[in-house]
């Protein structure tokens, strides 16, 4: 397993988890779909949308700026 997978499945895993204990109604009010278009979505498909949307997000660079300052904010952190 390349290292760019390996980083890609520890962060599915991460966002995946993040959904456990999140009621459905908390993750539809994140999903970047309708409330109407899921409510007949089950708790899992919620909680697979939930981390396919933030892959999606990531990977299309909105979050590029804020990804660079925290990993900045760490790596300059470990060198001390």
């Amino acid at each position: 397993m390349t290292k760019e997978t390996q980083h890609k499945k520890a962060l599915v895993n991460l966002l995946y988890n993040q959904t456990i204990g999140q009621s459905k109604k908390e993750l539809q009010s994140q999903l970047f779909f309708e409330e109407e278009t899921t409510n007949n979505w089950s708790l899992e498909k919620c909680r697979i949308q939930y981390v396919t949307d933030q892959l999606d997000y990531i990977e299309s660079g909105n979050f590029d700026e804020e990804l660079e300052e925290t990993w900045q904010l760490i790596t300059s952190k470990e060198r001390h």
